[in-house]
C-alpha cells in the first residue's frame, strides 16, 4: 500500500522555524519502522515532518505529495498546537482524494477522538499508542476486512460512531524495531532523539499524558538502548549529542544506573541531554550520569511555591529539589529547571515564594533563564476540567482555529492575561540574568553571583557576561593564575572563587551604574549604599539557606529512594507491565 504520513505546522507562537537541529517526530519514525518490519516490501512510504514550517509551506508540501503519490492511506499525527493545520489537510485530502483512507492519531486525537470522528465521519482515529494499532489497521485495509476487529480505534460506520475494544499497551518495548531516524536525520545534523522508556505514573494538573500511557511506565533495557545509540553514532557521523525525550527519565534509580552502565561499559562516547525528574536522585545516579556523558539535564520544577507544587501532584518537594541541585553542583553537568507562571493556586505571594526559592537553588547550582512559560490549557488535563466547569470554555473550542488558550479568567482561569504576563515578568526580573544589568535587578540577584561565576567558567554564557568575567580577570592577573592552577590540578580554592566573585561584582556594579546613567556622585552613592544594605540582608538569608541545605543533605543522603516505580530488569514482557506506584511519598 502507498502510505503518506505527516505531522503538520504548529501555531505561530510556538513554532521554531529553520532549526536544522530541532527535535523530530519519533512517533512517525516508530510507525514506519514497525510497519516495514512486520510487512516487509509490501508498502511504499513518504514521511513528512512539517511542525516547524509556516502554514503555507506545510500545506504546499502535503498537497504536492498527495498529488505525486495518490496514497491509499494518509496518516496525520496531531498535537493540540497543530490541530488547525491538520484540520485543513484532512478537509483537503477528503475533498480531492476521496478514495484515500484518512487516519489520525497523536495526543490530541487520543483525548478528543469522539469529537473528531463526529466532525469528520470519514476518518479513523487511533486512540493511544500507535504502532500495533496502525499495523492492524493497514492489514485490515489491505485485506479488506472489517475494522471492528481492530482494537483501539474509533470511526463512523455511516450510522453511528463505532468504538472498538481498548488495545493493550505494548508490554515489552524492547521488541519494537528502532525508529527510522534516517527519515529526519540529514547530513550535518548534530542532535539525535531517543526514547528509553514510555509513560509516567503521575497525573500533573497541566499534563495530558495519562490518556496514552495510562499512568504505566515501561522501560527498555540498558543493552537495547546502547544498541540503538551505537547504531546512531555509526550511521550518522555528524551526531555528537543525543536528546532523551522520555516522559519521566530517572523515574527509578536502578534503571537509570543500568542505562548508564550499558553506555560506560561499551565505551560509547557522546553527549546526552535528558528531560528528567528531581526524584529519585542520589550521588551514585548523578556520578554515573556524568561518566556516561550527560552534559545537560532539564528538570520540570514549574513553581517554587509549596501550595502550587502540592497542587501539581508531581511527587516532589522543595527538599528533593535542593538535594538534587546540591548533587549537580559537584559536577560539570548543566541543570535547567523549567518554570510556569499562573498555574492553579498562583497568587502574588506564590510568585514571590517562587522567586525566593529559585534564587536559593541558583545559589546551590546556577540556573540560567532567558524566558519562562505561562500556563496554558490543554484538553484532557485537570486544568481544562476546572476551566470547563466555569462554563467559559467547552469542547467546541477545540474545533475552532483559535490558538491553544492561556489559563486566563476569559477561559475559566483566575487571572487576566495581562496579570499572567505581569507574574511571568516578575519572576524573570528575579531570576533571569538579563535583569542583573539594571540597578533593581542587580540588587535583587547579586546574591547568586558566586554560583554565576562558577557556571560561566563551565558553560557558554551571553557575551556581555563573558566580557565582564574576562575583564575582571584581566584586571586581576593573580586570580587568573590561581584559576588556571586550580583547573590543572582539579582543585580551585573556595577563597579564590570568592575573591573572583567580589571582583566580578564590583566590575558589574560599575557597568550597571554606567548603563543606568548614574553619573552624578549623589546617585552613585545612593546605589552603592543600597548595595551595602542588600549585602547585609543577603548574608543573613544565605546563612539560613546554607543551614537548611545542610539539614536536607543530611536527611536525604541517608535514604535509599528508588522512586515510585518498581523496576525489575530480569522481568520483561507482560510481567513488566503492571508497574505500580509505591505508597511511600
Amino acid at each position: 500500500m502507498k502510505i503518506l504520513l505527516c505531522c503538520t505546522s504548529i501555531q505561530d507562537e510556538h513554532r521554531t522555524e529553520d532549526n536544522e537541529d530541532s527535535h523530530y517526530p519519533l512517533g512517525l519514525a516508530y510507525l514506519q519502522s514497525y510497519i516495514e518490519h512486520h510487512r516487509p516490501d509490501k508498502d511504499e512510504f513518504r514521511n513528512l515532518y512539517l511542525n516547524n514550517v509556516d502554514y503555507e509551506i506545510c500545506y504546499r508540501e502535503i498537497k504536492e505529495n498527495l498529488k505525486e503519490m495518490d496514497p491509499d492511506v494518509f496518516g496525520i499525527s496531531i498535537m493540540t498546537h497543530s490541530r488547525v493545520s491538520a484540520y485543513r489537510m484532512i478537509e483537503y485530502a477528503h475533498e480531492n482524494y476521496p478514495n484515500t483512507k484518512i487516519v489520525v492519531g497523536g495526543m490530541h486525537v487520543s483525548v478528543m477522538w469522539r469529537q473528531m470522528v463526529k466532525k469528520y465521519p470519514y476518518i479513523v482515529a487511533v486512540r493511544g499508542e500507535g504502532e500495533t494499532c496502525f499495523h492492524d489497521l493497514i492489514e485490515a485495509y489491505d485485506n479488506e476486512t472489517s475494522l471492528e476487529d481492530v482494537k483501539g480505534i474509533a470511526y463512523h460506520n455511516g450510522e453511528k460512531i463505532v468504538v472498538t475494544a481498548e488495545r493493550d499497551l505494548i508490554p515489552d518495548i524492547d521488541v519494537l524495531p528502532f525508529p527510522k531516524h534516517e527519515l529526519f536525520v540529514k547530513e550535518g545534523k548534530t542532535m539525535a532523539n531517543l526514547l528509553t522508556s514510555r509513560g509516567c505514573p503521575y497525573k500533573c494538573n497541566f499534563c495530558v499524558l495519562d490518556h496514552t500511557s495510562r499512568r504505566k511506565v515501561r522501560f527498555r533495557s540498558g543493552e537495547n538502548i546502547a544498541d540503538e545509540v551505537e547504531m546512531l553514532l555509526e550511521k550518522f557521523p555528524s551526531i555528537n549529542a543525543i536528546w532523551i525525550h522520555d516522559d519521566a527519565f530517572m523515574i527509578n534509580k536502578d534503571r537509570t544506573i543500568e542505562f548508564c552502565d550499558a553506555i560506560i561499559n561499551r565505551g560509547i562516547k557522546t553527549s546526552f541531554v535528558a528531560s528528567a525528574r528531581f526524584r529519585p536522585i542520589s550521588p551514585e545516579v548523578v556520578r554515573k550520569m556524568e561518566l556516561a556523558g550527560f552534559c545537560h539535564v532539564l528538570f520540570g520544577l514549574e513553581s517554587g511555591a509549596d501550595d502550587v507544587i502540592r497542587g501539581m501532584r508531581k511527587g516532589i518537594t522543595k527538599q528533593h529539589v535542593r538535594y538534587g541541585m546540591s548533587l549537580f553542583a559537584n559536577t560539570t553537568m548543566r541543570a535547567t529547571a523549567f518554570l510556569i507562571a499562573g498555574l492553579p493556586g498562583e497568587t502574588d505571594e506564590t510568585i514571590e515564594e517562587t522567586i525566593e526559592f529559585v534564587q536559593e537553588i541558583q545559589n546551590i547550582d546556577y540556573l540560567y533563564y532567558e524566558d519562562i512559560g505561562i500556563s496554558m490549557i490543554y484538553p484532557g488535563t485537570e486544568m481544562y476540567t476546572m476551566a470547563r466547569a466555569t462554563g467559559k470554555i467547552n469542547d467546541d473550542y477545540w474545533l475552532t482555529d483559535a490558538d491553544v488558550p492561556y489559563y486566563t479568567a476569559e477561559h475559566g482561569g483566575v487571572h487576566t492575561y495581562e496579570k499572567l504576563l505581569e507574574m511571568k515578568e516578575r519572576i524573570e526580573e528575579g531570576v533571569a540574568l538579563r535583569f542583573m544589568l539594571a540597578p533593581k535587578g542587580f540588587l535583587y540577584q547579586r546574591k547568586v553571583i558566586p554560583s554565576l561565576i562558577k557556571y560561566s567558567l563551565l558553560h557558554r554564557m551571553p557575551e556581555s557576561i563573558n566580557d565582564i568575567v574576562f575583564s575582571t580577570l584581566a584586571h586581576h592577573p593573580q586570580l587568573l593564575k590561581e584559576l588556571i592552577r586550580g583547573a590543572i590540578i582539579g582543585d580551585t580554592k573556595a577563597e579564590i572563587t570568592k575573591e573572583l566573585a567580589k571582583a566580578f561584582e564590583r566590575t558589574l556594579a560599575e557597568m550597571v551604574m554606567k548603563r543606568a546613567n548614574l553619573t552624578s556622585e549623589t546617585r552613585r552613592n545612593v546605589f552603592i549604599s543600597q548595595c551595602y544594605a542588600q549585602e547585609c540582608a543577603d548574608d543573613i538569608l544565605l546563612k539560613a539557606q546554607k543551614q537548611r541545605l545542610e539539614e536536607v543533605i543530611y536527611k536525604l543522603s541517608g535514604q535509599d529512594d528508588q522512586g515510585d516505580i518498581v523496576y525489575d530488569k530480569n522481568v520483561r514482557g507482560p510481567a513488566s507491565l503492571p508497574l505500580v506506584m509505591r505508597t511511600n511519598k
